[in-house]
């Protein structure tokens, strides 16, 4: 990884989220880049996938020898006014599909970029991503308490989106991860998002805390509320 003054930073794995047919990772960066960097180009290579015959794993290449991200560290303002919720009780999510992402289904990826902060706790939004039947959300938590963080999981934790039409969306836990201080999420959001809609309204109540006490595990700060702006047919999409 490199910047656009040509410093080089260091790029370690840090977790990964691992389902039938995709591979989310997060990796940690240093140093921090300085205030005057304006983008950051990634290059990843080496990546495999693994077919399973006959109990063991047979690693095969992924096509491509390399791919480079450009990653702009100034996007544009990817928040909107709230709109107004349904009137009428959130949808009960379901089970997450399996697999919850498919490459047939991929259409794009809205980079969202948005955070929170409320007592030791800071809740981020990272990006949607947009398929032809549902949508992923991922979100991060950053806790003050390095042991109370927890990924959101069926019955831990209730999210809640909706759009500006007045539709109200099915949230569901795919997978997370958790490291000391820290903790992310993938979310599938069905059906698929209105193309119609302009604004989602994001909101994340009674987070779960993690600890060996009642006190460790109540919930987090909140409610956390966004929104986010949707771009429509053919307009720039914000961030990289």
């Amino acid at each position: 990884m490199h910047d656009d003054a040509g410093r080089s930073y260091e790029v370690r794995n840090l977790a990964q989220q691992a389902g039938l047919g995709a591979l989310q990772t997060a990796v940690w960066i240093a140093p921090a880049p300085p205030p005057d960097a304006r983008r950051l180009t990634l290059e990843v290579t080496g990546l495999v996938r693994t077919a399973v015959a006959r109990g063991t794993g047979v690693e095969r290449p992924l096509s491509g020898a390399s791919w480079s991200f450009e990653i702009d560290l100034v996007p544009q303002r990817t928040s909107a006014a709230v709109p107004d919720a349904p009137t009428t009780p959130p949808p009960t999510g379901r089970p997450a599909r399996v697999p919850a992402r498919t490459f047939a289904a991929f259409r794009d990826l809205l980079p969202i970029g948005q955070a929170r902060v409320s007592d030791g706790v800071a809740i981020c939004l990272w990006g949607l991503e947009r398929y032809a039947d549902r949508a992923v959300l991922s979100v991060g938590a950053l806790v003050e308490d390095p042991l109370r963080a927890a990924p959101l999981t069926p019955g831990a934790g209730l999210v809640e989106v909706w759009d500006d039409l007045g539709r109200a969306y099915e949230v569901s836990p795919i997978h997370g991860a958790a490291r000391p201080g820290w903790s992310e999420t993938s979310l599938e959001v069905s059906p698929a998002i209105d193309p119609a809609a302009r604004a989602l309204g994001v909101r994340l109540s009674d987070l779960p805390g993690h600890g060996p006490t009642p006190a460790d595990r109540r919930p987090l700060a909140g409610p956390f509320t966004f929104g986010v702006v949707v771009p429509g047919p053919g307009a720039e999409k914000p961030g990289p």
